[in-house]
């Protein structure tokens, strides 16, 4: 069964860090780790059962509150009706050609903290966007996600992890604070036989992947859902994201990694 996306980076985030902030709650500050004394012993660790519960609170609100607002608990709507007539324009690539991938941005998304992979590349002309998060290939050359000699979408599935013969890729998507409506992606392998399908939540992943905006708490925000791509292997994939501002299309390549 697949996991709920980024619930490791959550696990991580619950950790014995000194002197940070829980999200949401700015003059909320934890200076240290909480240390048992032999004479108070019980009431510091009620203290810290009590501090860990709300730690785990926050930080699911943040992670997992997209819920709302994406994949399978979307109620029926015409809207997403009227953009699943649009037809896929996905090109046609023959096998051994070279992939057009879609070249990035790091300045078209906000450096923002409530953004995951925030500093990362994005892809898409708007008014929504994703993110690779995990390693680039250039030139049979792995690269980090963060590193400035990433322009390209041309992806590496070195430390994907794999599952039923399915690689599973974390994959933020983001919207623009302006845009209100629904977000429909649908992809495909464009060289060859292959499947790409979405995740965020429900018993299994989809091709037709629906998300609405806005989803956020602050109308300055982007809006924001974490999510996963699920690949069948290495090859040339795109993906077409059609809104009510019209349809984008991003085209990627896939390596093995080293």
């Amino acid at each position: 069964m697949i996991e709920a996306p980024f619930r490791d980076d959550l696990v991580t985030a619950v950790g014995f860090y000194s002197n940070f902030t829980l999200p949401g709650r700015p003059g909320f500050i934890v200076s240290q780790p909480l240390c048992a004394s032999p004479q108070s012993q019980g009431m510091r660790k009620l203290a810290f059962t009590i501090l860990l519960s709300l730690v785990i609170l926050t930080l699911s609100s943040c992670f997992f509150g997209h819920h709302a607002t994406s994949g399978a608990n979307l109620p029926d709507d015409p809207a997403f009706a009227q953009l699943k007539q649009r037809p896929l324009t996905l090109p046609v690539i023959r096998a051994g050609d070279r992939c057009p991938v879609t070249r990035g941005s790091r300045e078209s998304v906000p450096g923002e903290p409530y953004i995951f992979c925030a500093g990362c590349l994005w892809f898409g002309k708007g008014p929504v966007y994703f993110a690779w998060a995990w390693n680039f290939q250039i030139a049979g050359r792995v690269v980090d996600a963060l590193s400035n000699d990433v322009e390209d979408a041309t992806f590496s599935l070195e430390r994907v992890p794999r599952e039923n013969s399915e690689y599973r890729a974390k994959t933020p998507w983001v919207s623009k604070p302006d845009y209100e409506g629904p977000i429909l992606i649908r992809g495909k392998r464009l060289d060859g036989k292959g499947t790409l399908r979405f995740y965020d939540q429900g018993p299994k992943p989809v091709e037709d992947f629906k998300l609405k905006a806005p989803n956020r708490t602050d109308s300055t925000h982007w809006s924001f859902w974490p999510s996963y791509i699920i690949l069948s292997g290495p090859g040339c994939y795109g993906v077409q994201v059609d809104t009510l501002r019209g349809t984008d299309i991003v085209i990627f390549s896939v390596a093995p990694g080293n």
